[in-house]
């Protein structure tokens, strides 16, 4: 299975839709939001993606949880959201997610996950820390470069960084 990670969209929708229409060209059905919506105007865009799946946890810039909850439960069945942190199965893998980088490090040594999504600075990468897969998709805002996302696959247990622009 391909999983779509991606992190940090700040409310740039143009590149969220640029990064849903990825996942959806590729035929990536479920992914993984590691947090920073800002506001709830990207999940009314990503409601309407309604082939994908989107596990998301919250960030630090998360300003309207509130509403961003109550759309998704009211409007939105392909959307989930966990609060701060999740963990996942998919295909016998299990995974973590959070939006800060200190505790994904932290869960990757507790080696109990075979992956690790997390965001926050914006910066992409693929680190294995023993067997553990960390992922940090980089950034949708593009405020520190070109937008990214990333592609996990359960098979493998490998990753890889797509640039979008």
């Amino acid at each position: 299975m391909q999983i779509g990670i991606f992190s940090d969209i700040h409310d740039n929708l143009e590149n969220l839709k640029f990064a849903l229409d990825y996942f959806r060209f590729n035929k990536i059905e479920t992914t993984v939001f590691c947090g920073d919506f800002c506001s709830p105007i990207p999940v009314r865009l990503m409601a309407t993606f309604d082939t994908i799946q989107f596990h998301c946890i919250f960030g630090n810039n998360d300003g309207d949880r509130f509403t961003i909850e109550t759309f998704t439960a009211k409007n939105a069945r392909n959307i989930f959201i966990y609060g701060e942190y999740a963990e996942l199965n998919f295909d016998e893998r299990k995974i973590a997610v959070t939006h800060y980088p200190f505790y994904a490090t932290a869960l990757a040594e507790c080696k109990k996950y075979d992956a690790v999504f997390s965001g926050h600075t914006h910066k992409s990468h693929v680190t294995f820390i023993e067997n553990c897969c960390w992922v940090n998709p980089g950034e949708l805002m593009a405020w520190l470069g070109n937008p990214s996302v990333a592609k996990y696959d359960t098979v493998s247990n490998q990753a890889h960084i797509i640039q979008l622009k």
